[in-house]
């Protein structure tokens, strides 16, 4: 039982920010697959393929093949050897392509087509291209079957060994000695399921060795096997009933694309095929360092403005930073950036800061004093341009809180006591002045991350806002969703920071809550 009102009150909002993040996450997925065209256009395909795979191969890779969040028929297995069968028998067996597929699919798909072969009949017209499928098939795994006799002969010896429960034996026998090993790397595809219980459920020996087959059939090191498997499970499973049931929703792209979320496995980029993860580590710290920077930097400036503006009303000074603050509030922040390259560039008056980067050319390396002075150095004029919007709106903010504190009864109580004027304002007014300006924290937070996109790259700093423009111009749907995502992520974040500041501030935000 939590006895704390503040800490009752900080569950609560975690609590709601979980239903909250999950609604902008399906919007998110909605807007982002609403856009015309196919993501997998202008070349993304051959660059994650390397030319190996086919179009339809990382379609599948993906999830693209997937209906977007309803599927009426999700069958695993079995529809991919549908799939196969129909493309067999439209092009009769000849085209390359549904051979390739046949032999990519391999050991695993050898009972469904034996199935459709023994339906056709010796003289069926789609026993042919069954039977070059097949036969292909067979060539690329030779140690699955006998080498010699025919293709009956073949699949006479073959297809008791890929019984379910055949292999599912051979499975927990892992460990135990090199010949199931052996015997089930052998049988390809089709031991899959049983090779990946035991490597990524199984324990020691029995894990080790399914790991060693599993890397054997797939070529994925035993790192990767998991999200291999979360990939291909279902080319290689046919799904029960309640397995069916749940697909309706469970097999399909947003679904796919959540359970991925939920277990931060982003996925792989469409232009260069590296980890969404890996992508995000590195330019996430960047543009966090910025924001926080340009963040602390505004309130810092903000607060005594906002005092000083309220406690010097209407003389010339207040007024004359009145219009100071306005008009940097109004200049848009890429022109003040072409602006400061332009004055301290190097471009045309000044050259007192880089405008390129985060380092200098041979300091990317460099570590210490040097390091922070580089970056530091590096900083000044992206910080600025997304420190000076903050700095007027707050301060404006907190100027107008502290007027409407300093006109209460109880600071007109606090002079009549003889205090001086510094402690009535520091001491009485400004705590309860601060509440509006630091629910502002979390609503400048997404400012500055959105604003990072043009900052970003006007000074070419590789962090989220670069990475979310290049991600556009590509149509990396991944990427884009995962910053979204990740965006709304911190939005929420801030306003928690905020909404607990402001009730551990004023404790009557949380009291009120805690009696409603």
């Amino acid at each position: 039982m939590i006895r704390s009102p503040l800490a009752r009150h900080a569950v609560r909002r975690v609590a709601l920010a979980v239903p909250t993040l999950l609604g902008i996450a399906l919007v998110t997925f909605g807007l982002v697959h609403l856009a015309p065209g196919d993501p997998l256009d202008a070349g993304a395909a051959g660059a994650l393929s390397g030319g190996k795979r086919a179009g339809e191969e990382v379609r599948r890779l993906y999830f693209l093949d997937l209906p977007l969040f309803i599927n009426p028929r999700p069958r695993g297995l079995g529809q991919r050897v549908e799939r196969l069968a129909a493309a067999l028998e439209r092009d009769g067996g000849a085209a390359a392509g549904s051979v390739a597929a046949a032999v990519r699919c391999g050991t695993v798909c050898v009972p469904g087509l034996a199935r459709r072969l023994s339906s056709e009949g010796q003289g069926g017209a789609g026993r042919g291209p069954v039977v070059a499928a097949l036969e292909a098939v067979r060539r690329k795994n030779p140690a699955a079957g006998p080498t010699s006799g025919d293709l009956d002969a073949w699949l006479a010896a073959l297809l008791p060994r890929l019984e379910p429960s055949a292999l599912d034996a051979m499975g927990q026998r892992l460990g135990q000695g090199p010949g199931d090993e052996r015997a089930l790397a052998a049988l390809g595809s089709a031991a899959l399921p049983a090779v990946m219980s035991a490597a990524l459920d199984g324990e020691g020996q029995r894990r080790a060795a399914g790991q060693r087959v599993a890397r054997a059939i797939t070529g994925h090191g035993g790192g990767g096997l998991d999200e291999y498997w979360y990939r291909a499970r279902r080319d290689h499973v046919t799904y029960g009933a309640w397995e069916r049931a749940a697909g309706v929703l469970t097999e399909t792209r947003f679904a796919r694309w959540l359970g991925r979320l939920v277990t931060l496995r982003l996925g792989h980029s469409f232009k260069d095929g590296r980890p969404v993860s890996a992508k995000l580590a590195e330019a996430l710290p960047v543009t966090l360092l910025l924001s926080l920077l340009s963040l602390a930097l505004a309130y810092l400036l903000a607060v005594p403005l906002g005092v000083y503006g309220a406690v010097r009303r209407g003389d010339r000074a207040e007024r004359a930073l009145t219009v100071l603050l306005f008009t940097l509030y109004s200049m848009p922040p890429f022109w003040l950036a072409m602006l400061l390259i332009l004055v301290f560039g190097g471009v045309g008056l000044l050259s007192w800061f880089p405008i390129y980067g985060l380092a200098s050319p041979g300091l990317e390396q460099a570590g210490g004093l040097t390091w922070l002075v580089d970056r530091a150095h590096h900083l000044v004029l992206p910080v600025v341009c997304l420190t000076y919007g903050s700095l007027a709106v707050l301060s404006r903010y907190q100027r107008s809180a502290m007027l409407e504190v300093l006109e209460q009864e109880y600071i007109r109580s606090a002079r009549a006591r003889g205090l001086g004027e510094a402690r009535v304002v520091l001491g009485h007014a400004l705590p309860n002045a601060l509440l509006p300006t630091v629910t502002l924290l979390g609503l400048q937070l997404p400012y500055l991350i959105s604003g990072s996109v043009i900052i970003e790259r006007i000074f070419n700093i590789p962090g989220m806002g670069m990475l979310t423009f290049q991600a556009f111009l590509d149509r990396d749907y991944p990427v884009i969703m995962a910053v979204s995502v990740l965006a709304a992520a911190l939005t929420l974040l801030g306003l928690m920071l905020a909404d607990l500041a402001q009730a551990a501030l004023d404790p009557r935000v949380h009291l009120e809550g805690e009696r409603s």
